[in-house]
């Protein structure tokens, strides 16, 4: 398939590139800058320069593809009207298609659109509660499940992790740096893991099984608390183990207001994605996640 992807160079972006590459499918990228696509054209994509905030100029191509996966996010304070803008610029250029012509689309929620759930863990089945700053999502996906063009996939990661990426990089970072660990809340605030290839993995297996209408947890961890991560990190780097807990307002303050979901406690599952598609995560416990993430 021919798979147009925005967010290519990003934390989720680059690993759903990688494994469509690996399975055959021919992927074009968005590109905002000339560094960005040169990076996509190392990967094997061909990147297309353009930008989440100009759509318009774009989105009519995006939709010659076989399918679509919409992987980016500004995180700026604008972040919800440039995706809303972005989702009117896609649905307008969608009245042009053919009535018959359908489009795989995956779009990329997260595991804080909902509640707090330190307990129990969530399933595809529980009410959303989004952080307000992530809101805008949920009339996003309510406008792009109307279209009759889109095969509409949502698929939201717990919190993602990688090689030198995502918030275990993070923390061994800070630790080497400054000799502490930034937690945001309290050190037992539970976090959903998955690594950036697992989460790739199923969302191939989403594009692939056409799904309309399907939503999917993306999780290899049901939980871990910011200490036990935080202690394997520096166990890892052989360093001594020092948080520095702060607020959540003083996360906004640094990082926006969106941060505040670095202090959001969840369990997730995701058993409908192995249910359903065969979905089974390689790395599947803290020290796997650790090591991975403090790869170079």
């Amino acid at each position: 398939m021919r798979i147009f992807v925005t967010g290519g160079t990003g934390l989720v972006g680059t690993g759903v590139v990688k494994a469509l590459l690996a399975k055959g499918h021919t992927v074009t990228t968005l590109a905002r800058s000339e560094q960005s696509a040169n990076i996509q054209t190392q990967l094997g994509a061909t990147p297309v320069r353009g930008s989440l905030t100009s759509p318009d100029s774009w989105v009519g191509e995006a939709l010659t593809h076989d399918a679509f996966i919409h992987a980016a996010a500004t995180f700026d304070s604008d972040m919800g009207d440039v995706d809303h803008h972005l989702v009117k610029a896609l649905l307008k250029a969608a009245e042009a298609l053919p009535i018959e012509k359908t489009i795989p689309f995956i779009y990329t929620g997260g595991c804080w659109l909902y509640p707090e759930a330190p307990v129990i863990p969530i399933t595809e089945r529980h009410v959303l509660e989004p952080l307000p700053e992530f809101a805008w999502m949920l009339d996003s996906i309510e406008q792009l499940h109307s279209c009759p063009n889109f095969l509409l996939t949502v698929i939201h990661p717990a919190r993602v992790v990688d090689k030198g990426r995502g918030f275990i990089a993070d923390y061994a970072k800070e630790l080497l740096e400054n000799g502490e660990i930034i937690i945001v809340g309290a050190a037992d605030t539970h976090f959903p893991i998955v690594q950036s290839d697992d989460l790739a993995d199923l969302y191939v297996r989403a594009l692939e099984h056409r799904g309309d209408g399907l939503l999917l947890n993306a999780t290899a961890i049901k939980s871990a608390t910011a200490q036990d991560i935080g202690k394997q990190v520096a166990q890892a780097l052989n360093k001594p183990y020092q948080a520095n807990i702060i607020t959540v307002q003083e996360a906004q303050k640094r990082f926006g207001n969106w941060a505040s979901g670095f202090g959001r406690s969840q369990r997730m599952q995701a058993d409908r994605a192995h249910d359903k598609l065969g979905w089974s995560p390689r790395y599947t416990s803290i020290e796997d996640l650790v090591r991975i993430s403090l790869e170079t």
